[in-house]
């Protein structure tokens, strides 16, 4: 599979909610039959322009990952909820 494919699968995956590295990477190993690492998975999020880092988890437990698990969410879903959290802070 191409890394344009797998970006559009991961696509569809986060447009749900935020998903963490980890997670992203476990459910495409049970999705799709393809090998993959967090570091490579990491790789294929940062260079998708639709696909935002939103935010660094602690590694507690995690033994030897020199990859920062990240928390991603594509531009459209962080778009539509800071748009709900302005519209929020507008009415107070």
């Amino acid at each position: 599979m191409n890394s344009h494919d797998l970006r559009e699968i991961i696509r569809n995956y986060l447009s749900e909610k935020p998903r963490n590295t980890i997670e992203i990477s476990a459910w495409i190993a049970n999705q799709i039959d393809y090998a993959n690492s967090p570091s490579e998975i990491t790789k294929i999020l940062e260079s998708d322009e639709r696909i935002t880092r939103i935010g660094t988890l602690r590694k507690s437990g995690m033994v030897g990952s020199d990859v920062p698990v990240s928390e991603w969410a594509t531009n459209s879903w962080v778009q539509h909820h800071q748009r709900k959290e302005s519209e929020s802070i507008k009415e107070r």
